[in-house]
């Protein structure tokens, strides 16, 4: 494994340049020639010291570093009469950074792999292991070092450079593919050129903010993972870096063991993600594709269905041209008559579609009534018409029982048109709403077009005459409410007998 040691001695030049900066800045507030720019700048400086030093490990020299960062932060007249006492602390920090140097060295000589107290101590090394082992039924990790052959890239981002060091360290030494940059800028451009699986962010950075970044990665790059670091344990910003989506908070020092729980915590959290969303969108292709042959099988069945109707229908008109052979003028009689059927089906909600072709059926008893009787031209004797009167019950007898609602409707119709609303008719002397509306709907038409039709044993009424005495029968023979739908729609009537002409 590679030596610790080497993460302080690389970021080593970085530091120093930071306190040779703080140093002028010293020396120009002793010389009494400190001004705002100067200030500021040596505060930023210290504030960037103190992110370097925790993140090293080196507690006494971050202790220091914050000591001038706050003082520099007071008034300009207050900044000058602590000159002497930032002059120390300067001195104080570079004997400590000395220090930490030397016994790095003598620690690297004498063949040691930790260096004590640079980056971590050897309780902390421990603690790290332990923590690590306890964490693996967890994080799936089975070892000290990780397994991430499927990880992908992970990006630093952070404006400290020792950060980003010693973050890189700890991750390329546990195998990961790992690059890092300096700002949100330079994040958003890898962003938009590699795939990265995991962006590891602080939240502090000068002009974009990391939970800006972190904004900006899950809005247009949602299959990243985000996972933010920051010197502040403030519980606010970590709640808040959870609700913009970030998949943990780490707290600087940053510790090897949090460091790489929190990585594969995150990783493996996006890859279970990922699965999730492979296997939903799965799914809502197999619905599509379902969904898609399940009505194209409906619009089959329709078709079908379509096309049975169209058959029946066929069938039926086709059987009750039948009895055209016997009388000529019975066959546009049922074709106006279930017409007429549909009109006021229509005005009380039924289905036409069904009523207008069973209608058509509704004299088809007929066909066992003698020639002799039905094409009588004189009036009929009480035996002929008891004859002639058993036709309803012939035709529902013709119809009744099959496996079509169809042919259900016209045994319905065939056996209830000669009904009367008073029960005075036949052939079971139903009346008012026992009667089935489509029985009396087929009464009211039926009548209708027999008398203004031209019989062997009757000739045509005049529509007048005809709608004359059919009044007088609202309430007895008629349903009121059905003839009342007849005289509404007389007009479209008209046009039907018009169309298909009268005998």
């Amino acid at each position: 494994m590679r030596n610790r040691f080497s993460v302080f001695e690389t970021n080593k030049d970085d530091v120093q340049r930071r306190v040779n900066r703080l140093e002028g800045a010293i020396t120009a507030i002793l010389a009494g020639s400190l001004d705002e720019q100067l200030r500021a700048g040596a505060e930023h400086t210290a504030h960037e010291l103190v992110g370097s030093l925790e993140t090293l490990g080196l507690r006494r020299g971050c202790e220091l570093a914050r000591d001038l960062e706050q003082s520099l932060a007071l008034p300009r007249g207050s900044v000058a009469a602590e000159g002497t006492h930032l002059a120390g602390c300067v001195r104080a920090l570079r004997c400590e950074l000395d220090d930490q140097m030397a016994q790095g060295c003598s620690d690297e000589g004498a063949g040691d792999s930790v260096g004590a107290g640079v980056i971590y101590h050897d309780a902390d090394l421990l603690a790290d292991d332990r923590e690590l082992r306890h964490a693996s039924p967890e994080t799936g990790l089975t070892a000290v070092k990780s397994n991430p052959a499927t990880s992908g890239l992970i990006l630093v981002v952070d404006d400290d450079i020792a950060t980003r060091r010693l973050l890189v360290w700890i991750l390329a030494d546990a195998g990961y593919d790992v690059r890092d940059v300096g700002s949100a800028g330079e994040a958003r451009r890898a962003l938009e050129h590699e795939s990265v699986a995991l962006l590891l962010s602080d939240v502090s950075m000068p002009g974009e903010t990391g939970l800006d970044l972190i904004r900006f990665a899950l809005c247009e790059h949602p299959q990243t993972a985000t996972l933010m670091i920051s010197a502040l344990e403030d519980p606010r910003i970590a709640q808040v870096a959870m609700d913009f989506g970030a998949y943990g908070y780490l707290s600087k020092p940053v510790r090897r063991s949090a460091v790489l729980i929190g990585v594969m915590n995150a990783l493996r959290r996006r890859d279970m993600e990922a699965q999730e969303r492979v296997a939903r969108e799965t799914l809502e292709c197999t619905l599509r594709f379902r969904t898609g042959a399940l009505a194209q099988a409906l619009k089959r069945l329709e078709g079908a269905i379509q096309q049975g109707r169209l058959l029946q229908a066929e069938t039926i008109y086709r059987w009750a041209q039948a009895a055209e052979y016997r009388d000529p003028g019975i066959a546009r009689h049922v074709k106006r008559m279930s017409r007429y059927c549909a009109v006021l089906g229509h005005t009380f909600g039924l289905p036409v579609e069904s009523l207008e072709p069973a209608s058509v059926l509704h004299d088809v008893g007929k066909i066992a009534i003698a020639d002799s009787i039905l094409l009588k031209p004189a009036p009929l004797t009480a035996d002929e018409r008891f004859a002639i009167e058993t036709h309803a019950d012939i035709g529902y007898g013709l119809l009744r029982g099959s496996c079509s609602s169809l042919l259900d409707l016209a045994a319905l119709v065939a056996r209830t048109h000669h009904e009367k609303f008073d029960g005075s008719g036949y052939p079971r002397g139903l009346s008012g709403t026992n009667i089935p509306l489509e029985g009396r709907i087929a009464a009211v038409a039926d009548v209708f077009d027999a008398m203004t039709s031209h019989r062997v044993y009757s000739p045509a009424w005049s529509v007048d005459a005809t709608i004359a005495w059919m009044r007088r029968e609202r309430g007895k023979h008629f349903d009121p409410t059905v003839l009342d739908a007849l005289l509404s729609s007389m007009d479209e009537i008209l046009a039907i007998r018009s169309a298909l002409g009268s005998e």
